[in-house]
């Protein structure tokens, strides 16, 4: 396929006109919507040849045999009421989910590694380092093709309860964890990146399975709601780990261009060198301090695994039946009161969600250089600081407490 873009344009700085394409005059009067008639008025060609074309840095393409997404899903449940006095029913839910073809991308303008390939030489690290001639092209950057891939699977459980112990009050409780792992969780907004974004060991276009980016693996629901007359009261609990880091080298270690390499955590001093020795100190005190990094010691961190902390949220929500006549006819009002993260509102670290920003989102590690196959890194600094913490607050508006009040009329 051949293509040519063809653009008029007027460029304006501070609201001032400064450069204005003439072919506009052209387009003076009513829309025009004629395909042919908008080309022949910006002059531009109605074919060209390969010859007069040039080859795009990025290309992309559908492999010949790929095929839409296909999952296998198999489940069983059980409901079982326990035999009490009042209303008490148990509800257990298991999903097996097996890929059959999922989506990935595949670089086709990279060469798949042979004996020419060098390996790192730094003890349980021996990635693949890439040889300055790693693209078929040179003048091509990517050319990322939609593939498919059978590897892949997941599951998932949950069990639930609810109760009635006496009238008018209900109590519910839900547990539910999920595995799913994936090659690719497609994480860009164009084929390029979508491509690259994967945080990987020998490179995007030999990703392994890994974590899914997009699954929380342990969550914990519970609701109260009990009715006083006109009064209805709401409390709301959820438990949660809000989002799975990956800890990643700052810089490029194996010399594929992309900065997003996993990280090897060496099991001792002999795995790793500095750069700076006074870094080795500030190093064995930052993994020491992270339960992910102190027992995945001679490892590759997987991709998506160190988990954020568990945070625990409270919504509570009152509300209160009006009937109210008019002439003959009755109407009815509801007066809504929330507030959502309750707890916040009486404890500022409450509620709240904790990210990595206080040790640059898992690159704390920065690459410097590699010499014959063994990497020399230093501990990242902001500030002159290195990090010495994996977790801090998330600050942003939507972890605060909100109050919100409303008003619902029921048609009769």
């Amino acid at each position: 396929m051949i293509q040519n873009l063809v653009h008029a344009d007027t460029n304006y700085s501070n609201g001032v006109v400064t450069s204005r394409d003439s072919r506009l005059d052209n387009f003076i009067g009513g829309i025009i919507t004629d395909t042919d008639k908008i080309r022949e008025l910006l002059g531009a060609p109605y074919s060209i040849t390969s010859d007069e074309g040039t080859v795009p840095s990025n290309i992309v393409g559908i492999d010949s045999d790929f095929k839409m997404p296909q999952v296998w899903k198999s489940s069983i449940a059980v409901d079982y009421q326990i035999p009490v006095t009042f209303p008490f029913s148990v509800t257990a839910e298991f999903t097996y989910t097996k890929k059959i073809n999922d989506v990935m991308l595949t670089n086709y303008n990279i060469k798949d590694p042979d004996e020419s390939w060098s390996r790192l030489n730094n003890g349980g690290d021996n990635r693949y380092i890439y040889p300055s001639n790693y693209e078929y092209y040179s003048n091509i950057s990517d050319a990322c093709v939609l593939t498919n891939t059978h590897k892949g699977h997941g599951w998932t459980f949950n069990i639930t309860a609810n109760a009635e112990p006496i009238k008018n009050l209900n109590v519910m409780a839900a547990y539910t964890h999920t595995v799913m792992k994936e090659v690719s969780g497609m994480p860009g907004s164009n084929a390029s990146s979508a491509w690259s974004g994967n945080y990987t060991v020998n490179g995007p276009n030999f990703a392994t399975v890994q974590n899914s980016q997009y699954v929380i693996p342990d969550r914990i629901i519970a609701s109260v709601s009990y009715k006083y007359g006109k009064d209805h009261y709401s409390l709301f609990y959820t438990g949660y780990s809000p989002a799975g880091y990956s800890f990643i080298y700052n810089g490029d270690i194996n010399g594929d261009g992309i900065s997003y390499d996993l990280m090897y955590i060496p099991k001792d001093d002999s795995e790793i060198h500095f750069t700076d020795e006074s870094d080795r100190e500030l190093f064995w005190n930052f993994v020491n301090q992270d339960s992910y990094l102190k027992n995945h010691k001679g490892e590759y961190a997987e991709a998506y695994s160190a988990r954020a902390p568990f945070v625990h949220r409270f919504d509570f929500r009152w509300t209160h039946d009006f009937d109210v006549k008019v002439g003959k006819t009755n109407h009815k009002l509801q007066l809504i009161a929330d507030v959502m993260n309750i707890g916040n509102l009486f404890n500022s670290g409450w509620g709240v969600e904790k990210n990595m920003s206080s040790c640059f989102s898992g690159a704390f590690l920065t690459v410097d250089k590699v010499e014959n196959g063994v990497p020399y890194f230093s501990m990242r600094k902001s500030n002159g600081e290195a990090a010495t913490k994996t977790w801090d607050f998330n600050g942003s508006y939507d972890q605060c407490w909100k109050f919100q009040i409303g008003v619902k009329y029921y048609f009769n």
